[in-house]
C-alpha cells in the first residue's frame, strides 16, 4: 500500500507540472457548473412541478458531483490498455514489480488526482455559493461519511468496468467500440445530461440498479431520499464490484495466457 501511494504521488507531482492544461480544464469545469446553475434555474421556473421530483439545489449538486468523478479520468484506462496492446508496449510493463492492471490504475489515479481535487473544490464552492446545500434527509456529518464511502466504492467499480473494456482489446484488437457503448451508458444512467430522478420510474430503477448507474452512484447521494436509501446504494455497488471484479479476474488471466502464447 505504501509503495502504491508513493507511486501515485510521484505521478501526480509530475502531472501537476502542466499547470496550463489543468488551469484550462478547470475553466471548462467552472463554465459547465455555471451553465448548469443558470440553465436549470430557468427550467425550474418554467416547470415548477419539477421541485416535487427533485429540488433545484439537489439537481445542481447531482450534476456537479458527476463531473467531479469525471476529472479523475478513470475512463482513460481503456485507452491506455488499447495503446499498449496495439503498440506492443504491454510486455515492458509486465517486467515491473506491480501487476500490469495495478500499474495502469495507479498511473491514471496519479494523473487525474490534481484535476480531481481542483474540480472538487470548485464544485463545492460554486454549488454552495449559488444553491446552498442539498436536502438529503440526514445530518451533514453522516452525509459526508456516506458520500466518501460511496465515492470510493463507485470509483473501484468504474476502474473495473473500464479495465474490462480495455481487456477486450486482446481479442478485438480495438476496444474503442466497447468503450463507447459502456461510456455512453454510464453517462446516461449516471445523470450526466439529465438527473436520473427525471427519468420514467421503470428507467430510474434500471439506472440505479445496473452496473452503469452504480459507477456514478455518487450522483444519487444528492437526492432527498438518500437517507433512506443509502444502504441499498452501498449494497448495490458492492454487489457489482464483486460480480464485475470476478469477471475481470477471469478475463485478465485469459488475456495474459493469450499474450504468453501468441506474444
Amino acid at each position: 500500500m505504501q509503495k502504491a501511494l508513493s507511486f501515485i504521488l510521484i505521478i501526480a507531482k509530475n502531472s501537476s507540472e502542466s499547470k496550463k492544461k489543468i488551469f484550462f480544464q478547470m475553466i471548462n469545469h467552472t463554465v459547465f457548473l455555471l451553465f448548469s446553475v443558470f440553465l436549470y434555474s430557468y427550467v425550474y421556473e418554467l416547470l415548477p412541478q419539477l421541485h416535487g421530483r427533485l429540488p433545484y439545489p439537489n439537481a445542481i449538486w447531482s450534476m456537479s458531483v458527476y463531473f467531479i468523478a469525471f476529472w479523475l479520468g478513470l475512463r482513460n484506462l481503456e485507452r491506455a490498455f488499447r495503446n499498449d496492446i496495439q503498440s506492443g508496449n504491454i510486455e515492458m510493463y509486465l517486467l515491473r514489480p506491480f501487476s500490469y492492471i495495478r500499474q495502469k490504475v495507479y498511473m491514471q489515479i496519479g494523473e487525474g488526482l490534481v484535476p480531481f481535487v481542483s474540480a472538487l473544490v470548485l464544485s463545492v464552492a460554486v454549488s454552495w455559493l449559488f444553491v446552498g446545500l442539498p436536502d438529503v434527509g440526514m445530518s451533514a456529518e453522516r452525509w459526508i461519511i456516506f458520500v466518501a464511502i460511496i465515492f470510493i466504492l463507485s470509483r473501484i467499480l468504474e476502474c473495473i468496468m473500464f479495465v474490462l473494456c480495455g481487456l477486450t482489446g486482446f481479442w478485438l484488437q480495438d476496444s474503442q467500440p466497447v468503450y463507447m457503448v459502456v461510456s455512453k451508458l454510464m453517462m446516461i444512467f449516471g445523470g450526466a445530461w439529465v438527473p436520473v430522478a427525471f427519468f420514467p420510474e421503470v428507467l430510474q430503477k434500471i439506472a440505479e440498479y445496473s452496473p452503469f448507474g452504480a459507477t456514478l452512484a455518487i450522483s444519487y447521494a444528492m437526492y432527498p431520499n438518500f437517507g433512506t436509501h443509502v444502504f441499498v446504494i452501498i449494497l448495490n455497488v458492492l454487489f457489482w464490484i464483486v460480480a464485475m471484479g470476478t469477471l475481470m479476474h477471469v478475463v485478465s488471466r485469459r488475456a495474459m495466457q493469450k499474450l504468453s502464447v501468441n506474444g
